[in-house]
């Protein structure tokens, strides 16, 4: 995920913004161990426990921190050492949520389960101290302010951004109709996607891993689908453009990176009508959306499948609003403009992560 995750500071170093990333990893691959140009790393070489090591943060790393003008959050999970560190060094701390963990697991354990509001605890903290925030959807804004309404002048509405330039349509010979790329996860509503396909005796090709792998496997033995565990990044565009129709039908999402890059590579999409995905897909435009279960899943294949007319002029017009709301240099750009207002005239231009 390395070169994913760090694409949008590439960009921030071409303008001559340096960036530290700070992660919990105890060990880190040796290719991506030198840094990524522009880009430093520090892990927890010193293979603590994650609640010890994310406690001592702020003093492990000191130096970096010191020298930053800003410090900002990828997510609110583990977002705490740059609350603390950020008071303590007087920095201006920029929160990015990509999603809100507490609305994820509140809807399968319910708003009032201890693991939601100990989340929602930590969400509020975050973005109470943020001098600024960067969430990816209108809908998250809503959240965020109908809980604490003193935020919503420093919020930003900035979608997750996609490589347009890697993630591409491309003249290959379709080897699948059917791709699904994320977690092995229960509210990836797998299931229903799977039966679905089998259905509709479609060559289905799932790529990820997650708790709910074996399972799935176990409950749908067909021959008709392939199961290829985790790839680099870089090579999915490979797989996206060997399908004819890419599917995610998840019962709740954020604002989904695979998504959006299946959209770059012009591919025809199927998505549940349900938050996150009914956020980027317009129906009968750019995609199709069906209700999750796999009964209208099973219509939705049926009619786009054997159609590569319509698969062409869903996949034409994905591509075309990729390109307009989510390409990494649109993302960038606005980026840049938020780290600018906080960082003021006076900057030594470095970023914590």
């Amino acid at each position: 995920m390395a070169d994913r995750e760090s694409a949008l500071y590439r960009q921030h170093a071409k303008k001559g913004i340096s960036s530290t990333f700070v992660t919990y990893d105890r060990h880190i691959s040796p290719e991506i161990l030198p840094g990524i140009p522009g880009i430093k790393i520090l892990w927890n070489r010193f293979k603590l426990q994650d609640t010890l090591y994310q406690f001592l943060i702020p003093l492990l790393h000191a130096t970096a921190l010191i020298k930053a003008d800003i410090l900002k959050t990828n997510q609110s999970s583990g977002s705490r050492p740059a609350v603390i560190a950020s008071k303590i060094f007087n920095k201006p701390l920029l929160a990015r949520c990509g999603y809100l963990q507490s609305e994820l697991i509140a809807s399968s354990r319910g708003i009032n389960a201890p693991k939601t509001k100990r989340l929602i605890r930590e969400e509020n903290n975050l973005f109470s101290n943020a001098d600024a925030i960067i969430v990816t959807t209108d809908a998250m804004k809503r959240n965020i302010v109908s809980r604490l309404p003193g935020t919503a002048s420093k919020i930003n509405v900035l979608p997750n951004y996609v490589d347009t330039d890697l993630f591409a349509p491309a003249k290959i010979v379709k080897k699948y109709d059917i791709i699904y790329v994320g977690r092995l996860s229960s509210e990836k509503n797998l299931d229903a996607l799977l039966t679905a396909s089998v259905r509709q005796r479609c060559r289905t090709l799932i790529i990820g891993s997650g708790a709910e792998a074996i399972n799935l496997k176990e409950r749908h033995p067909s021959e008709l689908i392939e199961w290829k565990g985790t790839i680099p990044n870089n090579e999915l565009p490979i797989w996206i453009n060997r399908s004819r129709i890419f599917m995610l039908t998840s019962h709740h999402e954020g604002n989904p990176k695979v998504l959006l890059e299946a959209m770059a590579c012009g591919s025809a999409i199927i998505g549940a009508d349900s938050p996150g995905i009914r956020d980027i897909i317009r129906h009968e435009n750019t995609g199709i959306l069906s209700a999750g279960d796999a009964e209208s899943l099973s219509v939705a294949i049926a009619g786009l499948i054997h159609d590569p007319e319509r698969q062409n002029y869903f996949g034409n017009n994905a591509r075309a609003f990729a390109l307009s709301n989510y390409s990494l240099r649109t993302i960038s750009e606005k980026e840049y403009a938020i780290i600018e207002s906080l960082k003021g005239n006076t900057c030594k231009r470095k970023i914590y992560n």
